[in-house]
């Protein structure tokens, strides 16, 4: 796992940044993902760089909980669907079991 340095441009600024050569891309396409948002709220509201970052980084960071939040649901129910599903494959069992 080599570290080479990638170069992204966020906001008409260049930026080297040190990454394993295997995550380039998803580096490249993290910058571009985050230039878009900034670009966004900059231009929608006015503000200057510093204060459009701010808020582009609480919005990311809100919409990254929630996902995360998601996750969590996603995993209880999935967790519940198998306890079920395992439940049904011994109540088969037992009827099959009964039925001979």
């Amino acid at each position: 796992m080599s570290k080479e340095s990638t170069t992204v441009k966020i906001l008409g600024a260049s930026y080297k940044i040190a990454c394993p050569a295997e995550e380039s891309e998803e580096l490249k396409k993290a910058a571009k993902f985050l230039d878009s948002k900034l670009n966004e709220v900059k231009q929608g509201s006015g503000l200057d760089e510093k204060r459009a970052a701010i808020i582009t980084a609480l919005n990311i960071s809100n919409e990254y909980l929630k996902n995360l939040s998601s996750v969590g649901i996603d995993e209880a129910v999935n967790k519940d669907l198998e306890g079920l599903t395992l439940e049904i494959q011994e109540q088969l069992k037992s009827l099959s079991f009964k039925a001979k």
